[in-house]
């Protein structure tokens, strides 16, 4: 009997902190080079150093709130939360981050997930209550299980296609990629489509050369900026590399009634039931928090069309968010998805003085490309804020007249630390490419042997987690 009541004491007590451990899930999205890994990675490595610090006025977490009120008890990995779904690398990243000679650590590829769980110092009688009168240890009160869902901004480009059939898809893509230096990019594919006879036949080996040409033009195009690259799991396949699913391309109107057509047709809607629905449907629209990553620095030095071309994609993205209209929103974001921050990257890239501007110029172009409010009207609250997941660079002002802020680090190909001058961010939008002046430095990281016991130093890093945990961690 003894050994029964010893049983069900601890199936209670593991059953009870299921139920009492507070769960959120955090989805971390950005185009190619917006810094998810380096986001993720350093994120991690903050929280899991913050019980290690005694003073609680410094370090990449500063601002947010449990942290600096010393109610942060521990945050640690759950490596068998989420056993059937790949995990993300955090420690190779870490550890990436920390050998100086490496650099910063190879992007993500796919769909990854990282489960943290936070012990907060409980203050609430009632936990005090069940484990000390009761002998229920702990119940999970004072708990905050986070999931972090790494996933590829490329596969939200995808979701305009819900509201299109093939031959409009297959005009849109087409159009674009025959314009400006689109052109150039998509000479290859274009002249493959050229060759082919009105009445195409079905010729799986045609079609998978196609796809090739096609998947290239994708890549060439992400390399020169570009964002509203479709489909996007040809960029990033993940587990469907290789499958047929993805062998389809966009093809003229002149070619509608060949069987060569018809068979893209068929794959194309099979591409919108199968892959894109259900990723926005069963991940997507789990999300209690979302996180949007945007390198606006890397737009400027790229030009008008790269810039361009990222206020299209945000522009259709945020077309379909619409709640209670029947808009695809209702049902892939649902109601879940309480507070959304978009982030401008690398504000370590530009002086201090500089990274308002640098948060207004993306604020800036999100109110162009909403401009129905349609991002206001379907999250209940969300920010645009300049970020540095992990400092590549140092404030500093120069001695001599006239004093100015420079950066203190050392740019990618030069072997010494020194002072630079990146100029100033422009503040009108759209930008004035003619009178663009800034300078656009890729600094490597910085090494920072004590990111162990202190976390890597960063820009906002623990406002960023105040506003989309905060008011969770209370």
């Amino acid at each position: 009997m003894k050994e029964y009541l010893s049983q069900l004491k601890k199936l209670v007590n593991q059953n009870t902190s299921d139920l009492a451990t507070r769960k959120l899930r955090l989805g971390v999205t950005g185009f190619a080079r917006s810094g998810k890994t380096v986001f993720i990675g350093a994120l991690t490595q903050a929280l899991l150093s913050a019980s290690n610090r005694h003073e609680r006025k410094d370090g990449p977490l500063q601002q947010f709130d449990a942290y600096e009120r010393g109610i942060l008890r521990s945050v640690r990995v759950c490596d068998e939360a989420q056993p059937l779904m790949q995990q993300f690398p955090f420690r190779q990243v870490r550890d990436a981050l920390l050998d100086q000679h490496k650099g910063w650590p190879e992007p993500t590829r796919g769909i990854s997930s990282l489960t943290l769980e936070f012990d907060f110092a409980s203050q609430q009688a009632a936990g005090r209550f069940f484990k000390d009168s009761l002998g229920l240890g702990e119940l999970g009160m004072g708990k905050l299980q986070l999931e972090i869902v790494d996933f590829p901004g490329e596969w939200l480009v995808d979701l305009p296609m819900l509201g299109l059939d093939y031959a409009q898809w297959s005009s849109q893509v087409l159009d674009a990629a025959s314009r400006g230096s689109r052109a150039e990019l998509a000479a290859d594919f274009m002249q493959q489509l050229a060759e082919l006879a009105d009445a195409a036949p079905l010729d799986e080996a045609v079609l998978e050369q196609l796809q090739h040409a096609w998947t290239g033009y994708l890549q060439q195009a992400v390399a020169r900026g570009f964002t509203a690259n479709q489909p996007g799991r040809h960029l990033s396949p993940d587990q469907l590399a290789g499958s047929p699913v993805l062998r389809f391309v966009p093809l003229p109107q002149r070619l509608q009634g060949s069987a060569l057509y018809q068979r893209c047709n068929e794959r194309f809607v099979v591409y919108q039931q199968q892959v894109i629905k259900p990723f926005y449907r069963d991940v997507f629209s789990r999300m209690d928090r979302q996180l949007v990553l945007v390198d606006v620095l890397r737009l400027l030095e790229l030009g008008e069309e790269a810039f361009t071309d990222m206020q299209q994609s945000l522009s259709r993205i945020l077309q379909n968010f619409d709640y209670g209209k029947g808009g695809l929103l209702s049902w892939l974001t649902g109601h879940r998805t309480s507070r959304v921050l978009f982030a401008a990257t690398k504000a370590d890239h530009v002086t201090r003085g500089d990274r308002r501007n640098l948060e207004d110029l993306l604020a800036n172009m999100l109110a162009i490309v909403d401009e129905h409010n349609r991002l206001r009207g379907s999250t209940r609250e969300w920010e645009v804020m300049a970020l540095a997941s992990v400092r590549a660079t140092e404030d500093k002002a120069t001695v001599s007249e006239p004093v100015r802020e420079v950066l203190y680090g050392k740019p990618a190909g030069e072997n010494e630390l020194a002072y630079w001058d990146p100029g100033g961010l422009p503040l009108d939008m759209p930008p004035n490419w003619e009178q663009l002046r800034f300078r656009f430095y890729r600094f490597a990281p910085l090494p920072y042997p004590q990111a162990l016991q202190k976390g890597f130093p960063a820009i906002n890093l623990g406002r960023a987690v105040q506003f989309l945990l905060g008011e969770r961690t209370r």
